[in-house]
Formats: structure tokens, sequence, C-alpha cells
């Protein structure tokens, strides 16, 4: 599916060869595929196709605005976790009752703006947050449809940062506080408790994860049933990554054998649900929240070469002028991603030595790859390092006061430029003096 490929030796994104953007528009730089983006959101939405799920994109992975955009123009919804996020989705108008709003810690500000958005589904994580969420519908005026988040205990992801379905994690309820609380739910008299939510984690390359966590939560969906607690979607998050298909055979027979009551056609709940979010034959309304699955190999991080260090013992070290701070990945995850020159030289195979391509910030967790076997560079070649679309620039930060980079769109044999590179005037912008003034 990746669009960035060689042709005579220099690395393409589609049409475009990715040494003309680097000159046009400097480096360090995020470059997109369209194509790539687009096309695995159609994979997806094939592999699940018999369930009509609603896709909803996970904001936190890449909120560029033209890529929420371009996804919502393709049927996507949002998953956002953040009013930042649900402001984002507004300014692009992504349909309402395509977004839904997750996160351990959402203040009342958030809470009220999700609301008066009339989005699809708030998913709360404590008895707490859905106890305040009521609160705030009543001083609002409003019923609201409200999921709960489960924590199933059970693993996902690779690294343990990103593996959020354990015990120990912070997000989420057990399945006994997710039952008794759907048994009280008449409590709530602003709310429509009617979904259940779960996400495992971030780079799952199996379904049998997803498959655990089903087969703790189908049970409970068909206990609450015979109590007369209608659960009206089923949200089972995101996180998977490889072949759509393998998931959606390994996912789709434990859904389908769900008996739900149908949704309603129409609702006092934050307004009537789309007719295509009217659920299942069964009535489960099937919600996915990828992010890492649509964007990560859609994009990378384009740098370029400023010195060449030798060890004695023969090892390199590769400076390039991108650093942690504007992928913090290998840093803080220990993420492996694969870094290759933007042009060949025209031999093969290519000498290569022992590497590690690290950039200039003040860390020595500075770096993007470790003993690698590099072809022989020089100071001004460009590096790509792959698969950089997800978890890329949202968390770049300024950090040594550097300017974040930009980011491109290529679609065919055009670039478009999506985000503006930094300056250092914006680095400073709302600092002020102690006497009050700006700098």
């Amino acid at each position: 599916m990746s669009n960035f490929k060689y042709k005579r030796n220099q690395l393409y994104c589609e049409a475009v060869p990715l040494k003309q953007i680097a000159e046009s528009a400097g480096t360090p730089v995020y470059i997109y595929s369209y194509q790539s983006l687009v096309g695995r959101y159609k994979e997806l939405k094939q592999a699940f196709a018999s369930a009509h799920p609603l896709i909803c994109f996970s904001v936190k992975a890449n909120s560029n605005l033209t890529i929420c955009k371009v996804l919502s123009e393709q049927g996507a919804g949002l998953d956002i976790v953040s009013g930042g996020e649900l402001y984002r989705a507004k300014k692009i108008k992504v349909d309402p009752k395509k977004i839904v709003f997750a996160g351990a810690g959402k203040t009342e500000e958030e809470i009220r703006e999700a609301i008066k958005a009339k989005i699809l589904l708030i998913n709360a994580e404590s008895e707490q947050e859905v106890e305040e969420i009521d609160r705030i519908a009543g001083e609002l005026g409003r019923k609201i449809r409200v999921g709960l988040r489960i924590n199933p205990d059970v693993p996902g992801g690779g690294h343990r940062y990103i593996q959020t379905a354990k015990e120990e994690n912070k997000f989420g309820i057990s399945l006994k506080e997710a039952k008794e609380l759907f048994l009280k739910k008449e409590k709530f008299s602003h709310l429509n408790i009617c979904g259940i939510h779960f996400h495992l984690g971030s780079q799952i390359t199996t379904p049998q994860p997803f498959v655990r966590a089903l087969k703790k939560i189908v049970p409970l969906i068909q206990e609450l049933k015979k109590k007369g607690v209608e659960i009206s979607y089923l949200d089972i998050g995101g996180g998977f990554f490889g072949v759509a298909n393998k998931f959606a055979r390994a996912i789709l027979p434990l859904v389908k054998g769900l008996e739900i009551n149908p949704v309603r056609s129409k609702s006092r709940f934050m307004g009537t649900a789309p007719a295509e979010h009217q659920g299942t034959s069964n009535g489960v309304k099937l919600i996915l929240e990828p992010g890492r699955f649509l964007t990560a190999e859609s994009g990378i991080l384009l740098t370029k070469v400023l010195y060449i260090k030798k060890r004695e013992e023969g090892k390199r070290f590769i400076i390039v002028d991108a650093g942690m701070n504007d992928f913090i990945r290998p840093a803080l995850y220990n993420a492996y991603h694969e870094v290759i020159p933007v042009v060949r030289k025209p031999l093969n195979p290519q000498p290569s030595t022992l590497s590690d391509v690290v950039g200039p910030v003040c860390e020595s967790g500075d770096f993007f790859a470790k003993d690698r076997n590099l072809p022989l560079l020089k100071s001004g070649d460009f590096l790509a390092v792959m698969e950089s679309g997800a978890y890329g620039f949202v968390m770049a930060s300024n950090y040594n006061s550097r300017p974040r980079p930009a980011e491109i769109l290529v679609k065919e044999d055009k670039f478009y430029l999506i985000r503006e590179r930094e300056r250092y005037r914006d680095l400073i912008r709302g600092e002020l003096t102690m006497e009050g003034s700006p700098p």
C-alpha cells in the first residue's frame, strides 16, 4: 500500500521525487501520501463491510486539519480525546454524529462543549465522570448518549506505555463496575447509557487481544439484554496494525453473534442518530477507531545530513537536522523506524557501515536509528524516516527552542503545504516580560 518507492534510484512519494520537496520546502519536513491515506481507509472499510461500521479516525495519531478533512470526505468520523480536537473537528465541519469522545480526564468545559456540539457519543471512564456528565447535561437541559469505557484486563500493543487495557492502566472501568452502572442507568436522568467502549493499546499485530476482549464483553452484553438494558453501540477502539482482513475475519463473527435490540430510528438523546448509525441487522452499531493503521505508512519524516562523525572502532554517527523534538517515538518508545536514503547510488550492493542516525538536540536519547547498516553518505544528503505519519508531528515540541517542521501532502504529481514551518518569532508568541509586555 506504500506510495513511497524508488524510481531510477530516487525515492518518490506518488509521482513527486522527495528531493524536489526537500529543496523546495526545506528540512526537516513531514510528507504524507494522499493515495496511501485514502487507500488504507478503503481497505479497512472493505474488510469490515458486512458490519457497516462507523470508522472514526483517531485524531491523536495525526491532527492536521487537511489529513482529518481528507478522511472525513471519504466518510470517516473522528475519535477525539480533548476539547482541542473537538475544536479541530468543528473547524473542518465534521458531522457531529460521527464524533466519539474518550479520555480519562475530561474537564467540565470539554464535556460542556461536547454536549453543545451534539456529538454521537461521550465514552465515560469512571462513575464519577458519569455523574459529572449527567450534572452538566442537566444544566444545559439536554438528554445525551453515553458509553462506558471498559478495561477488560487484556494486554495489547508493544511497549508498555502504549498498552491501555490492563488492570494497572488508568483507563476505563472493570466489567463488574460497568455492569453495576448499566443496571442503575435510570438514576442518571439526563443520560442514555447505551454504549460499550474498549481500547487495548497501539501496534497490535494479531487479532487475538481483540478476541480475548470480546469474549469478555459479549457475555456482559447478553446478560444486560436479559435484564432489559439496551446496548446500541459497541466501540472496539483501534490499535490494530497490519492486514485489515485478518482482524475482520476474527472480530466479525463475534460481533454478528450478538442479539441486541435494534437502535431506535428516533431518539430524544443528543438528537436523532443518522440512518447509517442505526446498527447492524442484530441492532448493535460497530465503531472502529483506527489511527496508526491509517496514517503511519502514509507519512515520512524527511531530514538532511549535516555531519558525519567517525569513531576509531569504525562506527559512524550520521548527524541530521531533525531531532527528537520533531519525532520522539524512537526516544520515548524505543520504536523502530526504517531510515533510508532519498537518493541511492547506482551500485548494487552499496557499500555500508554500521551507523547511528542522530539529531542535534542536547540529549543522548536524541536518535532515530542505532547500529544500522547504512550506505556511505555525505553532508547534504537526504534521509527518510519511514512510517512516521502517526504520532509524529502531533508529539513534536519546541525543546531546545527549535521551530517545528512543515507538513506537506502529495497527491499524484503535485504537493501542497498543509502546515507552515514555524519561525523563531513563533517560539515566543504569547510570552511576556515581568513588565507585562512582549519581549
